[in-house]
């Protein structure tokens, strides 16, 4: 199967390089990025190194959950402990998960009552996502704490045009039925946005070598409004609401068991105000966010375990327009955050400044260089920097990027003040924060008219006073890592209706021992051919993602173990029968790869999906 799919990579590659004709591809508009810098710029001139996912490519490719979007992305390894709705996290440029921040239309998504204030994408969809920004590198001068690996910005979807209505159905293996719906549209001057969607599947059991079926159920809510009484004025606001509840397997040993499951409550809701002054020379956005997490562990015997977490956030954001070329962001945030467990009710607060200078001359050259100021309740003050450059070469239409900067992540409410175990001391109120230098370098490079696009990017990532937990003394700030590595891409349009993309990561980690990082791969590969027919009522998508194997950890017998690479090949289709009725359809792991992305824990094998879209 493994040879197949290789096979099939080498044909679709081959084949696309005969495909070219005279006919140049469509000039585009220049795609604009928001996360980089917290203020649109296109997405060439940018400095760091930044993955726009545009809603019709989420679409390509069929999936409904975002977890399975970023699996072949550039510099990202996706990890599930399961089936649908498992704990998943996410590694960029081969760090932990919890040096990745997670944002929500800006606002920070880590749960503070987990352990390490990760965020966890069980039970994220994609529905109402217009776009997802990946910013590559420490980001800590302007989001602060756990910005380290870099930043996923997920952007809930404005409403356009006249307001319309959707709703759809689908169904496939392992039981699985999703039902949607949704509007949105404009109205005077005034914008909306809602979708409501519920999924249910048996699913397949979590334990590798299990039988039982754990299922999944998730009801997710999305809404956004938006009003612009004036060119000067605007104001809104974004509200999303997940519930989902996953059967659960037992841990160590790992084996099937019924009645164990956990209920998880995301809740999310940010309002916003723009304001324009002295002729658009200086703008200001006042927003303030909650996100709410809630879990619910429900045991055989009966019992349960509540976890709650809350995180609160003021931000006031200025930015002056100096000169044409010279534009500079002033901003002050304070953000509080809770967590509830077990023995264990805690809270922290921070207030933070940043500054950031971005100067831009005739976009050719553009370097950002900016500070941050952190005080947090506990470890007091923390300073972080960073710069980039971006040059074009308008010879060659060559751009070269670099970045360098400084990030952070603050100790966790259950590292501060976790209570003592067996004995053993837990949390700790003295630690410091962890520390992180980074800085990468590479080029994007386009010919033919935008045909062909490729670029290289090398990183290098040194990470000190790392938490770990001793027994005996709790966590401790004692651990260090570093990662280093290459990510490459090309795209190929030979014509408007076809399309493809090829990314390669090589990520090298190493901790204070020697070792490799657990579950982040030396070698990644990925792929899409995208291709549109009939005037584009119809469209075929083939993906492809190659993982290296990768070390991980058996908790049964404490050693370390081996988990081999894998390819997984998967297909998805989608036709208009009318202007407003759709069809689609795909087909997921085709070549039936068996295959762990954690060791002991269970992945989908070959499965096949279908569905109906309405639309007025």
């Amino acid at each position: 199967m493994r040879k197949a799919g290789f096979l099939v990579l080498t044909l679709v590659v081959s084949g696309i390089f005969g495909f070219f004709q005279n006919a140049k591809a469509q000039v585009e508009l220049k795609e604009v990025v928001v996360t980089a810098t917290r203020v649109p710029l296109p997405k060439e001139e940018v400095g760091s190194s930044v993955t726009v996912i545009k809603e019709e490519d989420m679409k390509k490719k069929g999936y409904s959950t975002v977890k399975d979007v970023l699996k072949g992305e550039l510099g990202l390894d996706v990890v599930s402990t399961g089936g649908p709705g498992a704990q998943t996290s996410v590694f960029l440029r081969g760090l932990e998960s919890y040096h990745t921040l997670v944002l929500i239309d800006g606002l920070e998504m880590g749960d503070p009552s987990l352990m390490r204030k990760q965020y966890d994408f069980s039970n994220l969809t994609l529905d109402n996502i217009q776009r997802i920004e990946i910013v590559r590198g420490p980001q800590s001068i302007l989001y602060g704490s756990e910005a380290i690996g870099g930043v996923i910005n997920i952007i809930t979807k404005k409403g356009e045009g006249k307001p319309s209505l959707y709703f759809g159905l689908e169904g496939g293996s392992y039981d699985t039925f999703r039902q949607f719906l949704g509007t949105s549209g404009e109205i005077g001057k005034g914008a909306f946005s809602l979708n409501l969607a519920h999924t249910k599947t048996h699913g397949f059991s979590a334990a590798y070598k299990g039988k039982e079926e754990d299922g999944w159920e998730n009801l997710s809510f999305s809404g956004r409004f938006d009003l612009e009484p004036t060119p000067k004025l605007s104001t809104g606001m974004i509200v999303r609401l997940n519930n989902g509840k996953t059967d659960l397997d037992y841990y160590w040993p790992f084996n099937d068991v019924k009645n164990y499951y956990v209920e998880k409550e995301e809740f999310f809701f940010k309002p916003y105000l723009k304001i324009k002054l002295f002729d658009n020379k200086w703008e200001q956005e006042l927003s303030f966010g909650v996100s709410n997490h809630k879990r619910k562990y429900h045991y055989p015997s009966s019992a349960e375990d509540h976890y709650l977490g809350r995180f609160y956030k003021a931000s006031w954001q200025n930015n002056f327009l100096l000169s044409k070329s010279n534009l500079l962001s002033f901003g002050v945030e304070y953000k509080t955050e809770e967590a509830q467990i077990p023995d264990m009710e805690k809270s922290s607060y921070s207030f933070n400044i940043f500054a950031q200078d971005l100067i831009n001359i005739k976009d050719i050259f553009l370097t950002t260089i900016g500070v941050r100021w952190d005080h947090h309740k506990e470890f007091g003050d923390h300073f972080t920097f960073r710069g980039t450059e971006s040059i074009l070469i308008q010879k060659t239409n060559t751009r070269i990027k670099g970045s360098l900067g400084t990030g952070f992540r603050a100790p966790s409410l259950y590292e501060l003040y976790a209570p003592p175990f067996w004995g053993s001391p837990v949390g700790n109120r003295d630690l410091k924060p962890e520390k992180s230098l980074g800085w990468d370098l590479g080029f994007e490079q386009g010919i033919l008219d935008g045909e062909i696009n490729f670029g290289l990017t090398y990183f290098d990532n040194r990470l000190k006073n790392l938490i770990e937990y001793e027994w005996g003394r709790g966590y401790i700030n004692i651990a260090k890592a570093k990662s280093h590595g290459i990510e490459s891409f090309i795209q190929i349009i030979p014509h408007k209706d076809l399309s493809l993309n090829l990314n390669y990561t090589y990520c090298h980690t190493e901790d204070d021992k020697g070792k490799r990082l657990r579950r982040r791969p030396l070698n990644k590969l990925s792929s899409s051919l995208n291709y549109s027919f009939l005037n584009q009522r119809g469209s075929l998508s083939l993906s492809l993602i190659w993982v290296d194997e990768r070390r991980d950890y058996d908790w049964s017998t404490y050693r370390d173990v081996k988990l081999d690479d894998y390819f997984l090949l998967n297909l998805n289709s989608t036709f208009k029968i009318t202007k407003n009725l759709e069809f689609f359809a795909r087909i997921e792991n085709l070549l039936d790869e068996k295959y762990q992305e954690a060791y002991g824990y269970s992945t989908p094998r070959f499965s096949v999906y279908g569905g109906v879209k309405l639309s007025f």
